[in-house]
Order: C-alpha cells, then structure tokens, then sequence
C-alpha cells in the first residue's frame, strides 16, 4: 500500500466517522434533556458506556483477528444505527437494548480504528523516513479534527429541527431559574421549569429520521471506500496467536486484563477515566443544568456551535503543535483550560439576559478536550507501540468507565457535587500523568557519546523484562528497539525514540 492510498484511508475513515457521530453526537448530547422521565436517558446512556467498557475487554481484538478491520468498524456502524432509531419510539424495552448493542460496537468501532491508525502510520513513516511516533499524533490530530466537527454540524441539526420556543409558553424568572438551575440542579429540582418539556412525537421523528440517514450513508462510504489491512501488516500483531476460537477468546481477554499489569497504565488509569467525566459532564451535565435549565432545549445545539469549533480547530492544531512541544507541555496547557472551565462554573452567576455566557464559557473545556483526547491516544501508541489492541483496548475501556461513573451518579447528585468530583479526578490523573512522564524520560534518556555503542535502559518497576529499550548511537542520531508484553527479541521494532 502506497503513502497516498494510506492516507487516503485515514480520510475516509475520518469522512464516515465524521457522518455517524453527527448523528449519534447530535442524540447523545440530547439525552439528559430530551429523556427526562425517571432519568431514563443519563441511564440508558450509562447502559451504553457500561456495555462498551466490558466490551472493549474481549470484541475488538477478536472481531479484528477473524473479521478484519475494515469490517469490524463497517459493521459496527449498523449498532449506531440501531439506537439512532430506538430513541424515535424511547421506552425502557427499546432503549436499553439498543444501548447495549450499540455500546458493543462502540468498543469494535473505537479499539479498531485506533488500532488502524497506529498500523498505518507505522508503515506510513517507514515509507516516508519520518517519525512514527510524530505521524501517530498527526494522523490523531486530523481525525479528531474531522471528528469534533461533528458537534457542529450535529447541533445544527438539531437546533434546526427543534426549531424554537414554544409560543405562549411562560418563561420563568431569572431569580426563580437560578433556584432550579445551574449548580443549584438537585434531583427533583425544577419541576415546574417549562425550558424542560420534551418536544413533540412529530418532531423527534423528523429528527431521528435525518440522523439516521447519514449513518446509513457512513456506513456505505465504509464499505466502499475503506481499504482492508494488508494481510502481512496485520499478520505481526497475530502471528504467535491460536486460530481456535476458544483460546482466541481467553487470550484476548486475559491480553487486556494482563496490559494492566504495566505501572504506566496503571498510573495513567485516573486521567483517562477523567477523560470520560469530563466529556459527560459537559454533554449531559452542562446541557441540563446550565443551557436546557435556563434558556430551553432547543437552545442546546445554538450554545455547543462555537466550543465544538474550537474544539475542531484545536484538534487539528494540536497534531502539528506537538511535533515542536512535545506531548507533555500540551497535558499541561489542557489541564490549566479545564481547570480554567470548573473554577468560572463555580462563580459564576447564569442570567438568560447575558446569553452569551452560556456559548463562550465551555470553550475552555472543549479547547482542553481536543488535546485529551488526540494527544492521550497518541501517548498510548507511544509507550505500548507493539501492542495497538491490548493498549488502546484498555485505552476504551477506562474512558468509558469515566462515562458511566458520571452518568450513574447523573440522577442522584446536585450538579455543584459533581463538579467537585470532577476537579479532584482531574488534579489526581494529572499528578499521576506527570510520574508518567518523568519515568518515561529517564527511561528514553539518549546515551553519553563516552557510552558503548548500545545501552540497555530498563524502568526498576518492571522485573520480567517488559518495557525494555535497547538504545543505540548511529550519526549523532538515537534510534532504538522496544519489547512490549513478552514480544521476543526476533519481533523487536526499531523506532526512534521520541520524547513526551
């Protein structure tokens, strides 16, 4: 496969995620509001999270070993689908088996196509003479670009759709919201808020039905225009596999519980979940309390427009950004934006007659966003490059888990409580993310020119010999090999050591 048709599969890729998650994006950042009855819609959602993190334990490497990668994402695509339709007709029996199933493919469709990415990019730069761990993020950096785009179009949509306030519907004081809404919304709260009510039978069909339309059209782009991994280039991450499917499926289960055996995982567990809290807190918690509370439900999509465009161009940004900071400076430039977020949700003090406010203010979280996301995927290509599934298995899983613990408790707690939980997560993963980061760097420390031609530079932490980097001296230049989970030195992978 030639640079071009490689990066032209990135493209297509990024173009048919771009058209579902418009669709689904555009439903799910409804949920908490269009779903009120018995908090059906943040536990559904939950469901669905739940049913991705479990899933993203066993499915994806499975699906990708027998079905192949371009398969496994066109056939998940058919779960989004399923569950765009199910929130036209939304009760409990429809609405908890379509979370669950398109949960599962959320696992196939995310653990894939991140699996794809670091494939390509590795073959992509071997072509080039680039660096595989820079292409990585820049390939990260323009699908997530393409991807956070999808709020924009996604909340047009449904803006459109939802059209306006209802007329002759009264509007409550601004004193009266403030007691009902913001970090003042506890469960049972604003009962009498009419900015609440749902929109007509009439009205949410029309909206389900344009969604689902362009999830059917992903779905034919990837089956048509998505290029299948070459056989050899596949062939290196199963080649020391069983093809019975039982042990198939113990060896893949116990191959991501087991990637958690790796202090670096384990101590990049808290940010990763708070990249999931933090993306529900916003899309359902926000959406509620705050922009559905104050000014209505049809306003939702109006005030995500401007924080997902920045959102969008911060993504795309962040790719080439990073090739001159380094991933780190990036981890700290988010966590001042979000911390940035929370502190001014704190103090402030919402008026419908200051609207602005209401489309301004998330633009730190999203500008945060896209670098957690682009820039986290990209870190664990980074420390387990042999490993794409097992890493970005977990990488799924642990995000998802931060998706459900901020829905589960959604129905239970005032927003103020959730906020703080959500300040303590972030302050814990980014203490743990520096520890990352620092062990790393001793780690891929180059060598003295006094040195021997090659070093061996092992973390004190792991004893049987995994996260090993031979590193060697050629041309003033450091290039080296790394063994990741048991991979023996015959499968050794020569990269270039790039720094966080």
């Amino acid at each position: 496969m030639t640079e071009k048709r490689i990066f032209k599969n990135v493209l297509v890729i990024c173009t048919f995620f771009f058209l579902n998650f418009i669709s689904y994006g555009g439903l799910a950042s409804l949920q908490s509001s269009l779903h009120l009855e018995e908090g059906m819609g943040v536990i559904t959602s939950a469901i669905g999270f739940a049913s991705l993190a479990l899933s993203c334990l066993l499915l994806p490497k499975i699906a990708m070993r027998f079905i192949g990668h371009k398969w496994v994402m066109s056939i998940s695509l058919i779960g989004y689908i399923f569950w765009m339709a199910a929130n036209g007709y939304a009760v409990w029996a429809t609405m908890i088996p379509a979370s669950i199933v398109c949960g599962m493919c959320g696992a196939t469709l995310w653990t894939t196509q991140g699996a794809y990415f670091a494939i390509m990019a590795k073959h992509y730069a071997a072509k080039k003479g680039q660096d595989p761990r820079a292409v990585t993020a820049l390939f990260f950096g323009i699908f997530f670009a393409f991807f956070r785009t999808t709020a924009v179009f996604g909340s047009i949509i449904s803006s459109t759709i939802l059209n306006q306030k209802p007329e002759n519907q009264t509007q409550p004081s601004n004193e009266q919201l403030s007691q009902w809404c913001g970090l003042n919304d506890c469960p049972n709260s604003g009962s009498n808020n009419t900015n609440l009510s749902s929109p007509s039978s009439t009205t949410l069909w029309t909206l389900v039905g344009v969604y689902i339309g362009i999830g059917v059209l992903a779905f034919i782009i990837s089956v048509v225009f998505v290029d299948a991994v070459p056989a050899d280039w596949a062939a290196a991450e199963y080649q020391n596999e069983s093809k019975d499917m039982g042990k198939m499926i113990a060896k893949s289960l116990m191959a991501t519980v087991l990637h958690m055996r790796h202090l670096r995982l384990l101590l990049l567990i808290p940010i990763t979940v708070y990249t999931g809290m933090e993306q529900t807190f916003r899309d359902a918690e926000y959406t509620k309390s705050f922009v559905s509370c104050f000014l209505g439900i049809w306003m939702i999509g109006w005030c995500l427009i401007p924080s997902s465009v920045v959102n969008a161009v911060a993504s795309l940004l962040g790719g080439r950004i990073m090739k001159y900071t380094g991933l780190f400076p990036m981890f700290c430039f988010a966590f001042c934006m979000d911390l940035a977020y929370q502190v001014t949700l704190i103090f402030w003090e919402p008026s419908v007659n200051e609207e602005h406010w209401f489309f301004l203010i998330p633009c730190l979280n999203t500008l945060a966003d896209a670098i957690w996301l682009a820039q986290m995927s990209a870190l664990y290509g980074i420390l387990f490059p042999t490993k794409f599934a097992a890493a970005f298995s977990n990488y799924n899983f642990w995000k998802s888990c931060g998706n459900i613990i901020e829905f589960a408790y959604s129905s239970y707690l005032c927003t103020s409580v959730k906020l703080y939980i959500l300040m303590g997560f972030l302050g814990l993963g980014m203490a743990l993310l520096i520890i990352v980061y620092v062990k790393y760097m001793r780690q891929t420390r180059p060598v003295e020119k006094q040195a021997l031609p090659s070093a061996t530079v092992v973390d004190d932490d792991v004893k049987d010999k995994q996260d090993v980097f031979t590193v060697g001296s050629e041309n003033a230049g450091f290039t080296g090999s790394a063994v990741m989970d048991g991979v023996e030195p015959s499968a050794f992978e020569t990269v270039s050591i790039y720094r966080l």
